[in-house]
């Protein structure tokens, strides 16, 4: 095997991926068996002149966020540059959205979930026989995201969601793949096929999603879907977890034989590890992974008396393993953002010069004041109808006890929408609030009013010359202007700094590129960036330095690999914790989702694996972190161990008490 593409390979079970050719090709790999590599390894093959000389624009490698799409990116451009001569041919690699939003060429304004949330009131509202059929918001939605997953039609819920969405100027994030299909169906885009289409994360698909990608293969073009069932962790978003073993049947076509590799030769993970995994998944169907790593294990079980003490002991322990391995990678997963965030605090007070990277970008709106000063934001600088809605949708609440209204304010809003002919700008707010509150009309019409008026109020008090962006963005996203008084005060400061850092950091970005433009078309851009990045749920993730810490949910770190990695909140009612409304299916299913999730989090570890979870919490920061503690107790309630550690527990060391442990 003298071929560039098969230098330095090492094992078997990798070849099959980079040379095997066949039509149609399913990988079955689990963690660190060397999908990334011999799926870069494979390109090469496909582009270089003694492999299949095939040309970049006709490859499409195509990954499930923009942290996997980063890595394949880097990997297969590496790879190329080292066995080509002319490595400026690159493939297109894209995430799911990213490729559809391009091919689709219109400026898509996508639905953030809150607004997402509101539109479904309005459509229940506005078609009584819609809402006698689905009586709850929660069943739409749920009836909702079947018909996006194309799971179940629900047209007549379609159509009516449809037609809010065209009064609205915008569209579902999960509507792309839907709609580019659509387009490929009807004869458009006949020009955007590929010879080879390689789809990675396969299993995290929805089923309309892996048969648009089908549709993207030329005629007589290869198709690669890779993945690990295992690996299966985005039930509320709609992905077919069985998308793998019945891609044959997604073929339609049962005369075409779908060649068939497994790749179960672990050499990232330490042996240890890989039979904790094994042991996990006991009950999966997939083949179990076999240790090939040559690495020795460094794994540690700890335990702390409160949350606050986890972090203060977790950070001076990470330090210390920074300093000790400066150059190695290190990753922290949280199950709690507010973990993340206690543990960046302790950092910076005990090192100032390491970079804590909070890689969040689920629920970053879910506290009223962060939302309420984002809303604001975007109202101040790119306002559209979504926005509007979305502002209008809720209470005046001075202590930010309770903002949600009921319906939020459905009645009220789509009246005073068709009075306005659907044209919803700030001098139509302006008039509104110019009336007297008691002639407000409709459900909800008293908050509607209150909410027009205290727009204009802020944005009366609201003193910026409009010379500088940056000056703009520190006196929004000011926390004391929003959140003083809520119960959510601490962590809608931590939500609302991690906003403000990460777009600081888009100004000084955008001003270095675009030095012509104002400062409001540069807080223009940025407000569209920030809404499509939460919409997407990618994570911030920013360029990572020597001194970089990442920290991410568990959810934000798929896909993501370190030389040591610390897992942090490992209680029971954390992971499972309890099944929340966007989860569909039953608690079963749910758990064993949870199980998954835990899977890929002890597989992203290339030598140390640190294992810590507090024992003991208050109540109220119990309910404030969401943690499913059952009766209120007025006091200290008990953490108990993730059941998914406790199935592991004979692979682990014995664990060992955060204040006597000398660290990893």
């Amino acid at each position: 095997m003298t071929e560039p593409w098969n230098a330095d390979v090492k094992g078997t079970q990798v070849l099959p991926l980079i040379n095997l050719d066949a039509e149609t090709i399913l990988v079955e790999a689990g963690p660190g068996t060397g999908k990334t590599f011999g799926l870069a390894r494979r390109v090469v093959r496909i582009m270089h002149p003694d492999g299949l000389g095939v040309p970049g624009r006709d490859v499409l490698v195509v990954a499930f966020n923009r942290v996997i799409a980063k890595q394949l990116r880097t990997e297969i451009a590496d790879a190329l540059a080292r066995t080509m001569t002319l490595p400026n041919d690159t493939p297109i690699i894209r995430t799911v959205h990213a490729l559809c939003l391009e091919i689709i060429g219109e400026d898509v304004r996508l639905l953030l979930p809150h607004e997402r949330e509101a539109m479904l009131y309005d459509v229940l509202h506005e078609h009584p026989d819609l809402k006698q059929k689905y009586r709850r918001h929660r069943n739409a939605e749920q009836a909702l995201r079947d018909h996006e997953a194309s799971h179940h039609a629900h047209m007549e819920l379609w159509q009516a969601t449809r037609r809010w969405l065209v009064r609205h100027h915008a569209r579902l994030i999960s509507e792309l793949p839907e709609l580019l299909r659509a387009h490929i169906q009807g004869g458009d885009f006949t020009n955007r096929k590929y010879r080879h289409v390689i789809v990675d994360e396969f299993q995290d698909l929805t089923p309309g999603e892996q048969r648009l990608f089908l549709m993207l293969r030329a005629h007589r073009g290869q198709f690669i879907a890779l993945g690990d069932r295992r690996q299966s962790i985005y039930a509320f978003r709609g992905n077919d977890r069985a998308g793998l073993t019945k891609l044959a049947t997604i073929l339609g076509t049962p005369a075409t034989p779908v060649t068939a590799i497994t790749m179960t030769e672990c050499r990232r993970c330490p042996a240890q590890v890989v039979e904790a995994a094994n042991q996990l998944m006991g009950l999966s169907a997939a083949a179990r992974m076999v240790p090939a790593g040559a690495g020795e294990a460094n794994i540690h079980v700890v335990y702390w008396k409160t949350p606050r003490g986890e972090a203060a002991g977790m950070a001076k322990a990470i330090l210390g393993t920074m300093q000790t391995h400066p150059r190695d990678r290190h990753l922290v997963m949280v199950t709690r953002r507010e973990f993340g965030f206690m543990l960046r605090d302790n950092i910076a007070k005990l090192d100032p010069t390491v970079s804590v990277d909070l890689s969040f970008s689920e629920s970053l709106l879910e506290t009223w004041p962060v939302r309420e000063a984002f809303l604001f934001f975007c109202l101040l600088v790119d306002p559209d109808p979504p926005t509007w809605r979305a502002w209008l949708g809720y209470q005046n609440c001075p202590e930010a006890k309770n903002p949600f209204a009921a319906d939020r304010n459905a009645g009220a809003y789509l009246q005073y929408f068709t009075e306005c002919a659907d044209r919803m700008t700030a001098d139509v707010i302006e008039r509104l609030a110019s009336q007297p509150r008691e002639k407000a009309r409709g459900a909800g019409g008293a908050n509607l009013w209150d909410r027009a008026k205290r727009f204009v109020d802020l944005r009366n008090a609201f003193q910026w010359a409009g010379a500088s962006a940056t000056e703009l963005l520190e006196e929004v996203f000011l926390p004391d202007r929003w959140s003083e008084h809520s119960t959510e005060h601490e962590t809608a400061k931590l939500d609302m700094g991690l906003i403000r850092e990460k777009a600081l950091e888009m100004v000084q970005g955008l001003v270095e590129e675009e030095k012509e433009r104002s400062a409001g078309a540069i807080l223009e851009n940025i407000a569209r960036r920030l809404r499509h990045q939460i919409a997407t749920r990618e994570p911030f993730v920013s360029e990572e330095g020597p001194a970089t810490l990442q920290v991410a949910t568990l959810w934000g770190a798929k896909g993501v690999t370190a030389d040591h990695v610390y897992i942090l909140g490992l209680c029971r009612q954390a992971i499972p914790g309890t099944r929340r409304e966007e989860y569909p299916g039953t608690d079963a299913e749910y758990d064993d989702e949870q199980r998954r999730l835990f899977y890929v989090s002890i597989t992203r570890p290339r030598r140390t694996l640190v294992l810590s979870r507090a024992t003991k919490i208050r109540d109220g920061d119990a309910r404030r972190l969401n943690l499913s503690v059952g009766t209120p107790s007025r006091g200290w309630v008990d953490l108990k161990m993730c059941p998914f550690l406790r199935e592991i527990i004979e692979f682990l060391p014995d664990a060992q008490p955060g204040e006597s442990w000398i660290g990893p």
